[in-house]
């Protein structure tokens, strides 16, 4: 439990309360700036004993606030408006479920018979602030920033004793005029003259190495010289570097303009009963309104949220309480592509046949240390909406305290989306045919091409009901057990309209939604054992000790995101990709999409869902000591583990098998799919299956001390090991070097079976709060000089420190031997020891330690064979309060975050087809020393 009193006394950056969670033993993330977003899209969540990262269950007040298609955090309620957050990370009775990480909850503030109100502004600009380690790496200048939040709260009786009103408002307004480095070919590139390169590069007509690593002019595609002669939307590096690595620095402009806020009712209507309703609102728009350079195109970013509770608790009798709460959450996530220096339709600029849905650029990706220019316009629009109901009954019966009840939410899920290879769509340039990226590029060797879909939106129903029942009983008074059974049951999936087709993955048949049965228009079928035990124990052996235990099932289902729905399935949705390799040959950027198959019927990529997809099943148990040091203070340590079974996972469906013979004779990737003969049309087939594995064993300690003499802390450690056969659907955003979100071989799953990309062999985090014994509050200074008590009173220090060991690093090899993956994520072979004895950030991973597969042949490295830099962080909080009266006061105070400007540095590069970049660390998870300073007003 997460009192009132600590959200408002530790550093949080951002505002944001999720931070909090990371306090806890068992809780870690692999992206600390994700839990800083002024709103969360895709991180700020953390990954809780061993457990996926979208398995969390948020709720304000008891009320569902999740994003259900892709499980991301709704709303970030302002700490100022809550009266406490409570977090459950395992153990969790029989009235909650649909969770496999942590259940967190947000319970808002209640009016008094008292007015009460605070006013606050936290202000930030970048001249207070550290630079960046990459820009000062690079001597780049810092980076402009100025962020305001502000806002406040009031309360009191509308009537006393009997209804109260609780409001509080948030704005944030931000604006980052700066720089980004980012990496540009060099001139010496862009004329052929590769001789710096390490790789040996060669004709794909002929095979021969070229003279010296030099391009002839005269080949160089005349796209690839539209695009790199124009300086002016594509221009030369302006930093003197070694190698390619950020090699230019621009200007980039960032806005972001927030608002937020809640109003809350309580109603005493009788002695018996007792009623509240809240609204919540939240307003957000982003968007980058510069780049570097034109070529990087920007994103606008829309997101109205709202959330609604009614509750009504009755007291029946002595011993019968009953509580019935409704609720509403929507959500919209509006996302697009913004060609912000008015590029245009650049693909016919440059000579890219087949026109364009919307301004901007086809992605073109690379490789070779290079930033890719273009942009594939992943656009979506999301409206996602919940209704919900529970109702609990207590009856409290000698030693028996008897919940039974149930709950039942319905989703409606409307989306836009166009695909993983977007609007405008994607050429990627791997070195297949060349031996290096970029110079396929120049001769125009593509590696992959793909381009999405602008249909209609689409709109998913179901509903997830649940009934439970649970027995508190009080067997001795020393020994307390805990039984429960808690049944759900997620409908699967329908479309509204039936617009939705599934494929069948032994012949490749399309099957499409029909009116009837819940399985006739869902195409995947029902699942109704989700029966849940719960047991739990709690014995106090003296008055200093209490040991807790516990073993539950809970039963989870995944959003699975929107990019693999069934809607997105012709004949109601097209989206195209083909790969190319050496039994291929490769394709080309001057034909645009014209390799794309025809969209008159199923080809291309598309997605279908297992008929046995299921919800994942978490088997989670834990043992505790509890220890009562002194009357303030206490410890405990124990140990979790879990395993969990049928985590949904993307599969490949349809990957390509080994041919016959010499592997440079195997006839074309295309033809040796599983289901050419049937479905010829028809390339990568992405499906949604609960195949998935993990298992998690820790440690965990804990240390706290509740407030005494000024002082209160709360450490925590934990000794952990998660291992997982894939990642699931969402992963690090680029902080970790994990394997790719498919198997590497999909008919060999527990080749991906290794530590997950988030395990932390050792995590412990402290957070403390002092405040000097001085002032109208304390003893000493009711017994000193008004004086002292103005000078010496009111100063609170504050902070958090967290360190851990860092997370593996799965190495892969770019260009691939096997000829048959068509989902990348290929590794080499490891024939040594992948730490250099000189281990540093510039050769964190020693190439030579590995070596590329003979053809036709997979990698034999696992995942997660080496580990990347730990991290560590120390934020601050100094503050001092001056009383102004009737129980009025000030408090100005400075937060440090990253007070020591300690770089926590990301993973390194490590595709061995990359040698230039391979083993090299360029990037940070850590941002540089952020001060913040606050004005708070009480009244």
């Amino acid at each position: 439990m997460i009192s009132g009193t600590t959200l408002a006394s530790l550093p949080l950056n951002g505002r944001n309360t999720g931070q909090f969670s990371l306090l806890l033993p068992g809780v870690v993330t692999v992206s600390p700036s994700s839990f800083t977003a002024i709103r969360n899209f895709g991180g700020g969540r953390p990954y809780v004993n061993g457990n996926r990262e979208q398995t969390n269950n948020y709720t304000v007040d008891g009320v569902d606030m999740n994003e259900s298609i892709d499980n991301y955090v709704a709303y970030q309620p302002s700490p100022d408006g809550l009266a406490e957050i409570s977090v459950e990370t395992n153990n969790y009775a029989a009235d909650t479920g649909n969770v496999a990480g942590a259940v967190i909850s947000n319970v808002t503030k209640s009016g008094t018979n008292l007015f009460r109100g605070s006013a606050f502004e936290f202000y930030r600009n970048s001249r207070m602030d550290a630079n960046s380690w990459a820009n000062n790496r690079s001597n780049a200048p810092k980076p402009e920033r100025r962020q305001d939040i502000f806002g406040g709260t009031l309360g009191g009786p509308v009537t006393r004793n009997r209804l109260f009103f609780f409001a509080n408002y948030q704005g944030t307004q931000f604006r980052a005029p700066g720089f980004e480095t980012i990496s540009v070919a060099p001139d010496s590139w862009r004329r052929g003259d590769l001789s710096g390169v390490t790789s040996v590069i060669r004709d794909p007509s002929t095979g021969q190495a070229f003279a010296g690593n030099q391009v002839p002019l005269g080949r160089i595609s005349p796209i690839a010289r539209a695009i790199l002669n124009n300086t002016s939307l594509y221009p030369l590096p302006n930093r003197d570097v070694s190698g390619v690595t950020n090699n230019l620095v621009g200007p980039t402009l960032q806005t972001i303009r927030a608002d937020q806020g809640d109003a809350r009712i309580d109603w005493n209507a009788s002695t018996r009963d007792k009623v509240f309703g809240r609204f919540s609102f939240a307003e957000y728009e982003s968007r980058t309104s510069e780049r570097a350079f034109p070529l990087l195109l920007g994103i606008r970013t829309n997101a109205p949220f709202r959330n609604v509770a009614f509750n009504w608790n009755r007291i029946f009798g002595a011993s019968v309480v009953n509580e019935v709460l409704f609720g509403y959450n929507q959500i919209a996530i509006v996302t697009k592509a913004f060609d912000w220096a008015g590029v245009g339709n650049a693909n016919s600029t440059f000579g890219i046949p087949g026109g364009q849905p919307i301004p901007g650029l086809s992605s073109i990706q690379w490789g070779g240390g290079l930033t890719s220019i273009g942009t594939i316009a992943n656009d979506s629009d999301t409206l996602d909406k919940t209704y919900q109901i529970n109702e609990k009954l207590t009856w409290l019966a000698g030693r028996h305290s008897l919940k039974v009840g149930g709950q039942l939410l319905h989703y409606v899920q409307r989306r836009f989306y166009a695909g993983n290879n977007g609007l405008l769509g994607m050429f990627t340039y791997g070195g297949a045919f060349t031996g290096f990226p970029f110079s396929d590029f120049l001769l125009d060797q593509v590696g992959s091409k793909g381009r999405g879909s602008a249909s209609p939106p689409w709109t998913q129903l179901h509903n997830r009901s649940a009934v439970f029942v649970q027995d508190d009983l009080k067997v001795t008074p020393e020994f307390t057990l805990n039984l429960g059974m808690r049944w759900a049951y997620t409908e699967p999936l329908v479309e509204k309209d039936n617009r939705q087709a599934n494929f069948d993955l032994t012949t490749g048949q399309q099957i499409l939604a029909a009116s009837g049965s819940r399985e006739a228009r869902a195409l995947y079928k029902v699942y109704m054992k989700g029966f849940e035990p719960r047991v739990g124990f709690a014995w106090r052996p003296g008055d200093a000790w209490v040991v807790r235990g516990g073993y539950g099932i809970s039963q989870y289902m995944e959003g699975t995101g929107a990019n693999l729905r069934l809607p997105l399935n012709p004949p109601f949705y097209f989206e195209s990709a083909v790969p190319y390799d050496l039994t291929t040959g490769a394709g080309s950027l001057a034909t645009g999409f014209a390799g794309l198959k025809p969209l008159d019927q199923p080809s291309g990529q598309v997605r279908a869902w297992d008929p046995n997809l299921r919800p994942q099943f978490t088997q989670q148990w834990n043992v505790f000591f509890e220890h009562l040091v002194t009357a303030s203070m206490s410890a405990n340590f124990g140990y979790v583990g879990n395993q969990a079974t049928h985590l949904v996972t993307p599969v490949e469906g349809n990957q390509p098998l080994a041919g016959v013979g010499d592997p440079s004779t195997w006839a074309p990737l295309q033809n040796r799919r599983p289901l050419f003969a049937t479905a010829p049309l028809i390339t990568n087939i992405s499906v949604t299956a609960s195949q998935g594995k993990s298992n998690y064993h820790a440690l965990q300690a804990g240390l706290r001390q509740r407030a005494r003499h000024g002082l209160e802390y709360l450490a925590s450690y934990t000794f952990a090991k998660a291992m997982a056969n894939q990642l699931g659907y969402y992963g690090s955003s680029g902080q970790t070097a994990m394997e790719g979100t498919y198997w590497m071989n999909a008919y060999r799953p527990d080749w991906n079976y290794g530590p997950a990309f988030f395990d932390a062999r050792h995590n412990f985090v402290f957070s403390a709060n002092y405040e000097l014994p001085y002032g109208q509050r304390h003893p000493r200074g009711d017994a000193s000089s008004s004086v002292a008590r103005a000078i010496l009173g009111g100063w609170r220090l504050g902070g958090i420190f967290q360190v851990r060991t860092g997370f593996p690093i799965t190495i892969l090899d770019g260009r691939g031997s096997s000829l048959q993956a068509v989902r990348g994520g290929e590794r080499p072979d490891c024939i040594g020891n992948p730490v250099p004895a000189d281990q540093n950030i510039d050769h964190w991973l020693d190439i030579s330690a590995f070596a590329r597969a003979p053809l036709g042949t997979w990698g034999n490295c696992g995942v997660g064979t080496a580990r990347a830099p730990g991290y560590r962080d120390i934020d601050a909080v100094l503050a001092k309060q001056f009383d102004i009266g009737a129980g009025r006061y000030v408090e100005l105070r400075g937060e440090a975050f990253n007070l020591t400007n300690t770089p926590s540095f990301g993973p390194p590069a490590r595709d061995i087809n990359a040698p230039n970049t391979f083993g090299k660390i360029t990037t940070t998870i850590s941002t540089g020393r952020t001060v913040e300073l606050v004005l708070k007003v009480f009244f």
